[in-house]
């Protein structure tokens, strides 16, 4: 796997939070060893994480200092000497205190922000994905500019001719092998109708998917059919369409 592929493929973040299995850990470290790009992106992670921890460490109550010492006043007994050693029994009593005051502070700190910081660490996680995402969909429109710049990308105008009452318009560039849908140019459908893209070649249509009227974008990649003399949408009564044209609603020659 490319560097920027694994980078995407989530393993890092796992990897970050603990959560992948010996083999994933094993991959994890030697593309870390054999990519500097890929030793980035998980420092980067991992500094992401530590900041979520520090800003969510929750300080302890401050009574629960003066129920420790009461705890320990109350139910150890402390000899004057401690055997064996030459501290006074005060000094003893002090580090024995402050070791248990440590490990409860540590211990209400840890039970008591491990919920906000799974919180937190979800969110990251989220925010990443919401990161590549973007990245995914800014590469996507800057392949759509290129197209619509080739000069060789002819735009391929569906109307339901001769009376032209619904059209749309199809980027086809056959020396790039890209097919490009313009969603905006496209009517709505009606009531529980789904539209699909047809090539026709040598007179027979060939499905080329479900238009998804449902995207983010104002346009749709479609797959490259070659020798396809004219293009086509059809009105469908299933989601997944059909395995021929129920009702053509425009065709475009190419």
């Amino acid at each position: 796997m490319d560097p920027q592929s694994f980078i995407q493929s989530g393993l890092l973040e796992a990897y970050a939070l603990g959560q992948c299995t010996a083999a994933e850990r094993l991959e994890v470290e030697r593309m870390v060893t054999a990519h500097p790009e890929v030793r980035a992106e998980l420092d980067a992670i991992e500094q992401s994480l530590e900041k979520v921890a520090l800003a969510n460490a929750v300080p302890p109550p401050a009574a629960l200092k003066a129920q420790i010492l009461d705890h320990i006043r109350r139910d150890t007994a402390v000899p004057d000497k401690l055997p064996g050693t030459r501290l006074p029994a005060a000094m003893g009593w002090i580090l024995a205190g402050g070791l248990l005051l440590a490990l409860a502070v540590l211990f209400y700190r840890l039970r008591s922000g491990e919920e906000r910081l799974n919180n937190q660490i979800r969110a990251l996680r989220t925010e990443i994905a919401g990161c590549r995402e973007q990245s995914r969909q800014q590469e996507k429109d800057r392949q759509l500019i290129a197209l619509l710049r080739d000069r060789d990308t002819r735009p391929v105008v569906l109307t339901d001719a001769p009376v032209v009452k619904v059209s749309a318009v199809v980027w086809h560039n056959p020396k790039r092998q890209e097919t490009a849908l313009d969603l905006n140019s496209l009517p709505a459908p009606g009531s529980g109708q789904y539209f699909q893209f047809w090539a026709i070649i040598d007179g027979k249509p060939v499905s080329m998917g479900m238009v998804n009227r449902q995207s983010d974008t104002s346009w749709q990649e479609l797959p490259f059919v070659p020798n396809a003399q004219a293009f086509a949408i059809s009105a469908e009564n299933k989601p997944n369409g059909s395995p021929a044209p129920t009702l053509v609603l425009m065709v475009g020659k190419v």
